[in-house]
């Protein structure tokens, strides 16, 4: 089952992540193009951007010249991203499919998958289905890209269940967000994700509810299971900086290569 953020109430995603989209993401294409040079062993100039929402990374990389494929499973997030790439004159191609049913055979020389998607996969066999679908797609010496929450980071809050509360504002409308995430599972960590949005959007007001679960991966198992893959080497950064096994990061971003 889809996230209601990602369907119904799709419209609303770029208000609640603006920051995300346009302050951080640049920020984030410059330490993956530093990521294609460093740990690619192939020129990159074809790229597979899975679990791409409304396509602000994809479209930043198609910015800076990459051939780009966006796929995701929402199809209201995929025509959101559209209508953005045509209007920053953008050339993208977008396709509705889940990143666990891949079926590229070496069309790619990079993967990406941001934002902790790659914490949709619950299962063993969704993340082994994920990444075999990511292996096939690259070429030789291609490069996957995924980045994912520090389970270490924010442990005790997670158990706690802390409440997290903030306010958003975009032109006419106005979205209170509150987020409540907990651990359900500390052996295999399954993050529950309850978050309630109190929209103002001219003058009226809206409460509108929205459940997640996230599978939290370690550093270790990110290496194991990409191992378990194929990847023939593998390393992890720690918050978009070139620095290799982070104890203490906020994010862990798994690079691996074919």
């Amino acid at each position: 089952m889809i996230s209601p953020l990602y369907t119904e109430y799709a419209r609303y995603y770029d208000v609640i992540y603006h920051e995300y989209l346009v302050e951080r993401v640049p920020r984030i294409i410059d330490f993956v193009e530093e990521v294609f040079k460093r740990d690619a062993e192939r020129d990159v100039r074809d790229v597979l951007d899975i679990a791409c929402g409304t396509g602000g990374p994809t479209i930043e990389l198609a910015r800076r010249g990459y051939r780009v494929l966006g796929l995701d499973i929402s199809s209201e997030m995929i025509k959101i991203a559209r209508e953005k790439a045509r209007k920053n004159g953008v050339q993208v191609d977008f396709k509705l499919g889940d990143m666990r049913r891949l079926n590229f055979n070496e069309e790619f020389d990079a993967v990406t998958c941001f934002f902790s998607s790659l914490g949709y996969n619950l299962s063993d066999e969704d993340i082994s289905n994920t990444l075999r679908g990511v292996y096939n797609s690259l070429r030789k010496g291609g490069v996957f890209i995924a980045d994912v929450p520090n389970p270490l980071h924010r442990f005790d809050r997670w158990v706690k269940g802390t409440p997290v509360i903030w306010r958003v504002q975009s032109d006419n409308i106005s979205i209170l967000v509150i987020d409540v995430k907990w651990l359900t599972n500390t052996v295999t960590p399954i993050l529950e994700w309850e978050r309630t949005l109190i929209v103002k959007h001219n003058d009226k007001i809206d409460m509108l509810f929205d459940k997640h679960k996230l599978r939290l991966y370690t550093a270790s198992e990110l290496k194991l299971y990409s191992r378990i893959t194929g990847f023939k080497k593998t390393k992890i950064y720690g918050d978009y900086n070139l620095i290799e096994d982070p104890k203490q990061a906020g994010r862990l971003i798994l690079v691996a290569v074919k």
